[in-house]
């Protein structure tokens, strides 16, 4: 129960002696507030998530990703489950798979997921145990300091992505040896005081003592789900290095997309070039692609259709599904796009010529509109291969009037002079 400020102890109770704070500081409890004492503090309804999983509280990162996989894989709608037990299972995996996000859920329930924070109930439950305003205050638990997080990165190929994969990654670290004598250089504290110079500037900051603990060496398998975007942090919580006194950090590894020969990705579509010729251009095109992982995609363009260049540049067509996982969607696919690049014939045989132009309904050379007749006194030319930029330079050269100069040199003899003013 709360009393009013400057009252002194608790009224009815035992005076100043009793349970009432000091100096009426306004807070109180009853006599009966002790059988409460050994009542549990107020739970926080975080089961959710993990049983959408059906995991432990204490299941790694990896245990995550696995009860996701199983657990899409069985109700995703595509295959028959129900959407919204499908929707849960993702909500469970955004969740879990964040680490901040985690913490949050496992202290708040999913009041801690609003953006707004939890909500001062769940607050009040966690501060002060729960039961009430009315009833006694808890213990606060203090966070202890956390060391630094280590990164690190990790190569795949594309293939590696589009099948998903996982890696051995052998890491060292620092951890404690209950055993180990005291170290000399924190005296067991776990930190010490370092300077750092900056410039006139002296900088002094407490951080983990490098000497606390023994090397070891751990192999961690880092699983890359399908699609995972360039960049995708992988957390393996607590797997930093160890000091007294401190939480360990987290290990983290970095996801690095390997350039692939053939495929050019963005996001989750995937690009590609090929070079057609000029006839299957216009009659058609069919080609054989060897996919990410390991099939052939047999791409044909629908019938009677004849591609048109984009913008004066290659062809643009598309292959719905055909491009990468969607991170986290795994039965959802990105699309492929085909740059194609139409490549014309160096020659043609006159013969075929005339039949191409009947074909195509090219107008015929004698005939043709009114501007398009040929008469007396106009020209023909021919059309042939010039590097403009070899031509530019001879225009310039043409035009700078050094023909001119010599002619006019030739053309002054020996005993002309020009008049002078």
């Amino acid at each position: 129960m709360f009393f009013i400020p400057g009252l002194g102890g608790m009224p009815g109770g035992k005076g100043d002696g009793g349970k009432g704070f000091p100096m009426g500081m306004g807070i109180g409890f009853d006599d009966d507030d002790e059988e409460d004492d050994d009542d549990a503090p107020g739970e926080v309804d975080n089961s959710k998530f993990y049983e959408a999983l059906g995991i432990s509280r204490d299941a790694t990162d990896q245990e995550i990703r696995k009860a996701y996989r199983a657990m899409a894989m069985k109700h995703h709608p595509d295959k028959g489950g129900d959407p919204e037990v499908f929707k849960d299972i993702q909500e469970a995996h955004e969740v879990l798979s964040d680490p901040e996000k985690r913490q949050r859920y496992d202290r708040y329930g999913e009041d801690g997921l609003n953006d707004d924070g939890p909500s001062p109930e769940a607050l009040f439950s966690q501060l002060f145990g729960g039961k009430g305003m009315g009833k006694g205050m808890g213990k606060g638990r203090g966070q202890r300091p956390r060391t630094d997080d280590q990164m690190r990165p990790m190569w795949v190929t594309l293939e590696q992505i589009y099948c998903g994969v996982t890696r051995p990654l052998p890491v060292t670290r620092k951890v404690i040896d209950p055993d180990a004598p005291t170290c000399e250089a924190c005296n067991g504290q776990g930190f010490v005081m370092r300077v750092i110079r900056m410039g006139p500037m002296v900088k002094q900051e407490t951080g983990p003592c490098p000497k606390c603990g023994k090397t070891v060496r751990e192999v961690l398998d880092v699983f890359v789900e399908k699609g995972s975007p360039d960049g995708h942090k992988i957390v393996f919580h607590g797997k930093a290095d160890e000091c007294p006194g401190h939480e360990p950090g987290n290990f983290v590894v970095v996801v690095k997309q390997q350039e692939h020969p053939r495929f050019m990705r963005k996001g989750a579509d995937l690009y590609m070039e090929r070079d057609i010729t000029l006839a299957e251009a216009l009659t058609g095109f069919r080609l054989v692609i060897p996919h990410l992982d390991g099939r052939k995609l047999v791409v044909t363009s629908k019938p009677g259709e004849v591609l048109q260049p984009q913008h004066g540049g290659p062809a643009l067509k598309a292959v719905r599904g055909g491009g990468m996982p969607i991170h986290q969607d795994p039965f959802n696919f990105g699309n492929l796009f085909l740059v194609l690049s139409i490549r014309f014939p160096l020659t043609i045989e006159p013969s075929a010529a005339a039949e191409l132009r009947r074909l195509l309904g090219a107008p015929d050379d004698s005939g043709g509109t009114e501007a398009e007749t040929v008469g007396e006194g106009d020209e023909e030319a021919e059309a042939e291969d010039i590097d403009p930029l070899e031509s530019s330079k001879q225009n310039v050269k043409a035009g700078s009037g050094e023909a001119y100069d010599e002619d006019a040199e030739q053309g002054m003899g020996p005993g002309v002079q020009c008049q002078q003013q």
